[in-house]
């Protein structure tokens, strides 16, 4: 059993948020160009281009933003006051040190674009440990692709790789972040508006109310972060259903229209994908391995947290480290219509899901149709606080050899509104298997337990081997029925469940018993799991 969660969520407020302030300044104010020749009329005049080119390994001359004369800084591309719907490429195979915070905004149908012109590698910045790489402030109709964003200078400090920020604007529209290559964010152990992390969407400010909408990031890589991988955060978070409530802070405004797809992570110091103060986020094909590495907090894969009607799904999130979170998936406090569905969990130190409140609160909560091999420590762990209406149904969870797991963990005598059917949990080879209860609120139904011990009441449920597929192929296909498999069709229909199941399968009435939908996959039994031991001790 382990002891209730810290909480972890508060944005960053210390004299250090102060300190990166001026730094950012700094790197942002207006300095003298690397070129004596350009002089501010010139910056004036050229400013009108409506595509600029930089190339920062061009030689020194009369620089203007053109093709044959790009400019060599980025100072110099900052100074500019952009013309609506500009572009801003980079030469690909060059590299230029320091922050690219361009002065500029789109507008419909002629967005802001910031990319990369000419043939080879993806054109470098790298800030030179100054607290933003590529920083896009009170701007809206901007997108960013085709980038190396680095930022491994002055290790340990407080820095991000892309910020998009607004602060005190009103409601920014229409951003889009695809193809950048994030790496080597050495930051510090910060999270929030402030915080350290590869790609971060903050809203700051109190003065003007503030959201993002219609922002897409996708397609990118982020590796080797410290802290957080890809986070939204917003000081206009303020509603009564988290422990971090300020009720004279600015009021609830969720970002709207948000899709974080298909992006990979890799090496993370603290957090995967963390979605906070959003409403109706997509979260789906992305791919987190290696999280919880360098923190002394304490980190989940993907989650949300302040934010409703959250999806993700088809994500597969492996690697996480340490016992202090560590899992693969989390549905926390203040969340209202979470749904994970489709998406992997294997190899987590901490486990496969958190489902937390503390002093907060949250509900409607589904956890279905994904599949969870060889995650460690717990299968569902609980916090200190209350919540209504979990449901985990139809997921399929393998335990294999020298692996213990509590499949429902809880922390606490405190009211857990949990149901857990139609799933299937099979221990196999040494270490074990059980569940903890203590709030009488979990309920089980239908599922399908083997070598599980304390199990709890399971009506119309069975120990049999579900004669799973090889559980160390590939995933999600490792785990699929066989035929003849118990599971077929033993399953209770669930109310709300998706016409399908992550494999393409339709869902029938009545359904199987866990994550595979399927009439059962036809081949050599491996050999048969030990059965008939749900009730030991």
């Amino acid at each position: 059993m382990t002891t209730p969660l810290p909480r972890r969520y508060k944005a960053v407020r210390t004299a250090g948020a102060a300190l990166v302030a001026v730094a950012l300044a700094a790197s942002t104010a207006p300095v003298a160009s690397a070129s004596t020749s350009t002089s501010a009329a010139t910056t004036a005049r050229d400013s009108s281009r409506q595509v600029q080119y930089v190339d920062c390994g061009a030689a020194s001359g009369r620089e203007n933003g053109s093709r044959n004369q790009p400019w060599r800084t980025l100072d110099q591309v900052n100074r500019l006051n952009l013309k609506t719907g500009s572009s801003i490429l980079l030469k690909r195979g060059s590299r230029c040190t320091g922050t690219l915070a361009p002065q500029g905004t789109g507008r419909p149908g002629k967005p802001m674009m910031i990319g990369a012109y000419g043939q080879g590698a993806k054109p470098v910045i790298d800030s030179g440990g100054s607290p933003e790489t590529l920083l896009l402030k009170n701007t809206q109709w901007v997108e960013a692709k085709d980038l190396e964003i680095t930022n491994s200078g002055n290790p340990g400090r407080n820095k991000r790789g892309v910020r998009v920020q607004l602060q005190d604007f009103g409601t920014g529209t229409h951003y889009r972040l695809t193809g950048l290559d994030v790496h080597d964010i050495l930051g510090d152990d910060t999270k929030g508006t402030e915080g350290s992390a590869g790609i971060l969407f903050s809203v700051t400010g109190s003065a003007v109310p503030t959201k993002f909408d219609d922002v897409v990031v996708s397609g990118n890589t982020v590796t080797t972060v410290d802290r957080e991988g890809i986070y939204f955060a917003s000081t206009w978070n303020n509603r009564p259903v988290h422990g971090d409530y300020d009720p004279d802070g600015p009021a609830y405004l969720p970002s709207t229209r948000v899709v974080v797809r298909g992006n990979t992570l890799k090496d993370l110091g603290g957090d995967g994908i963390v979605i906070t103060a959003t409403d109706k986020t997509l979260v789906e094909h992305n791919r987190l391995d290696g999280f919880q590495r360098r923190s002394a907090g304490y980190n989940a894969g993907m989650w949300p947290w302040n934010a409703d009607h959250t999806l993700f799904q088809y994500n597969e999130v492996s690697g996480g480290e340490t016992t202090r979170d560590g899992m693969a998936y989390d549905v926390d406090e203040g969340t209202f219509g979470t749904v994970f569905q489709y998406n992997v969990s294997h190899d987590n130190a901490g486990g496969f899901f958190l489902v937390c409140t503390a002093t907060g609160r949250l509900a409607d909560a589904v956890i279905r149709y994904n599949i969870s091999r060889n995650d460690h420590y717990r299968g569902i762990e609980t916090c200190s606080g209350a919540f209504d209406t979990v449901r985990a149904h139809n997921n399929t969870i393998y335990i294999g050899e020298g692996i213990s797991q509590t499949v429902i963990n809880e922390n606490t005598t405190n009211k857990h509104d949990i149901t857990f059917t139609n799933n299937i949990v099979l221990k196999e080879g040494t270490g074990t298997a059980s569940f903890n209860l203590k709030s009488n609120a979990v309920t089980l139904t239908h599922n399908n337990l083997v070598n599980i011990r304390s199990t709890p009441a399971n009506p119309d449920g069975t120990t049999a081997d579900p004669r799973l597929t090889d559980p160390t192929g590939p995933l999600p296909d490792g785990l699929r029925l066989r035929t003849g498999s118990p599971a077929l069709r033993a399953g209770t229909p669930v109310p709300g469940s998706p016409r399908r199941d992550l494999y393409g399968n339709p869902v029938g009435n009545p359904p199987n018993v866990g994550a595979d939908q399927g009439r059962g996959v036809a081949g050599p039994l491996r050999p048969t799991a030990t059965a008939d031991v749900g009730n030991a001790s």
